[in-house]
C-alpha cells in the first residue's frame, strides 16, 4: 500500500529499492494500491511485476531524472489561464486523459508517467498470474467522492463491500487515471477520466489499505510518509516552543499534512482490533467462529475473518525537517525557476522554525529525492525480520 504526499513519494521507492534488492524470498506483489504519488510508483510496480530485483533500482532512475524547474514551469500560458484557475469557467467537453486549470504546466510529470511506465506490462502481469490486482483512488472534483479504480484479469470485482463517499470502478488503468489521482488541487490540472474530472486521490483516502483487502490481501506491506515520533506529547511542546506565530507557509504545510496524512492510524487500528477480535473468538469457540461469524453478517457473502499480517514503515525523521535542511544546505543553487525562487525565500525567512511541511510535499529535486531514497531503504533495513516473517 503506497501513500500520496507529493515529493515525499521518494521515501517508497527507497523502502521498495530494499525489499527487492535485500530479501532473498521477497515474492512479486500480488496487490498494489496506490493513491496519489503512491499510485504512480504503484502504477510502474504493477507494469514491472514480473522483474522484481530490478523494480527499486530501475524506480529510483526515474526520480533521479525529474527536474524541479521543469516540474513546476510557469510561462504565458499558465500566466494567461490564471484568471480562469482563480476564478473558474465553464467547463468544456473533451475526451479523456485531457487536463483542465492548474497553476504549473504538467508536462514533465505527464512525461514521465506517459513514457516511462510499461503500461502494457499491467495487462501482461495480471494475465500470466504475476499480478492478481492493481487499484488507484482519485477524487472525483464535481462531488468528493473517492473512486478507486481496480484493474483484475478478468475485469471483475466480488466481495465488495458498499462504502459511503466511495465507488468502486473495474477498468483498465491508463496513465490518465494515475495522474488524475496524483493531480494536486489548484496546482496540477485536474485530469479528464470517461465523463468526469478528478484530482489527488489522497483527499480523502491517502493510504489505500481498505481496498487492499477488499482484493484479498492479508498480508500488508504498508509504507507511510509521516514521521511519528514516539513520545507526541514532548514533540508537541518541543514544536509549540519553536514557533512564536505560524507564517502562512508554515500553516499551509500543515494543512497539507492534515488533509494528506490522516488516515493511517484509524485504518491500522481497526485491523488491530479486527485481528483480536479473531483471535479471542477461535480460542473461546473453535476454528469454525470466523466462518460461523461471517455467515451470520449480512454484507459479507460469508467471507470468513482472517487475521491481517501488516507490516508498517513510515520515516524516522520528519520530513518537514529533511526538506529544510536540504534547501538550507544547497539552497537550491543550480534551479532558477519559480518554485526554486519560493522555496529559497521561505527558507530564508523562517528564523523561529527549522522545518518546512510544504516543501517536503513540493520539492521534487535531486539531492532531497535521493536522501528520502536512502532514509526509506534504511528504515526498510531497521525492519528486515518483519519483511522477511511477511512473505514467509
Amino acid at each position: 500500500m503506497l501513500s500520496g504526499g507529493g515529493a515525499r513519494g521518494a521515501y517508497e521507492v527507497g523502502v521498495i529499492r530494499y525489499v527487492r534488492e535485500r530479501l532473498k524470498k521477497a515474492l512479486p506483489f500480488q496487490v498494489i494500491t496506490g493513491s496519489s504519488v503512491g499510485a504512480v510508483n504503484g502504477s510502474y510496480l504493477a507494469a514491472t511485476a514480473d522483474r522484481p530485483r530490478a523494480q527499486g533500482r530501475m524506480l529510483a532512475r526515474v526520480w533521479s531524472e525529474l527536474d524541479l524547474d521543469k516540474i513546476y514551469r510557469f510561462g504565458w500560458r499558465q500566466f494567461r489561464n490564471l484568471p480562469q484557475v482563480l476564478l473558474g469557467r465553464n467547463l468544456p467537453t473533451e475526451d479523456h486523459g485531457h487536463t483542465l486549470g492548474g497553476l504549473v504546466d504538467p508536462m514533465m510529470i505527464e512525461e514521465m508517467v506517459r513514457s516511462h511506465i510499461p503500461w502494457a506490462g499491467i495487462d501482461a502481469n495480471l494475465r500470466s498470474g504475476v499480478l492478481h490486482a492493481f487499484a488507484c483512488s482519485a477524487t472525483e472534483l464535481s462531488t468528493g467522492i473517492t473512486t478507486v479504480f481496480v484493474q483484475t484479469r478478468d475485469g471483475t470485482i466480488t466481495q465488495w463491500p458498499k462504502v459511503p463517499g466511495q465507488v468502486v470502478v473495474p477498468t483498465t488503468i491508463t496513465p490518465a487515471h494515475t495522474l488524475a489521482s496524483a493531480a494536486i488541487p489548484v496546482l496540477f490540472p485536474a485530469v479528464r477520466v470517461g465523463g468526469e474530472l478528478f484530482v489527488d486521490g489522497s483527499l480523502r483516502q491517502n493510504t489505500p489499505i481498505r481496498p487492499a483487502m477488499h482484493l484479498g490481501a492479508e498480508r500488508l506491506l504498508v509504507v507511510g510518509l509521516r514521521h511519528d515520533p514516539e513520545d507526541t506529547g514532548v514533540r508537541v511542546e518541543i514544536a509549540r516552543k519553536k514557533v512564536i506565530y505560524p507564517n502562512a507557509m508554515f500553516m499551509l504545510g500543515k494543512m497539507l499534512n492534515a488533509l494528506m496524512l490522516d488516515k493511517l492510524e484509524a485504518d491500522l487500528a481497526r485491523i488491530h482490533r479486527t485481528n483480536e477480535f479473531v483471535r479471542a473468538g477461535t480460542a473461546a469457540y473453535g476454528p469454525e467462529f470466523a466462518q460461523t461469524m461471517a455467515d451470520a453478517m449480512s454484507g459479507r457473502n460469508s467471507r470468513p475473518y482472517t487475521e491481517i499480517h501488516v507490516v508498517l514503515i513510515r520515516p524516522s525523521k520528519d520530513l518537514g525537517e529533511v526538506a529544510f535542511d536540504s534547501i538550507r544546505r544547497t539552497m537550491l543553487k543550480n534551479h532558477k525557476g519559480v518554485m526554486a525562487r519560493w522555496l529559497r525565500r521561505v527558507v530564508s525567512a523562517a528564523d523561529e522554525v527549522s522545518e518546512s511541511d510544504l516543501a517536503s510535499y513540493v520539492l521534487f529535486e535531486p539531492t532531497y529525492v535521493a536522501e528520502l531514497i536512502d532514509l526509506g531503504y534504511n528504515d526498510a533495513a531497521a525492519h528486515h525480520d518483519e519483511l522477511t516473517a511477511l512473505w514467509e
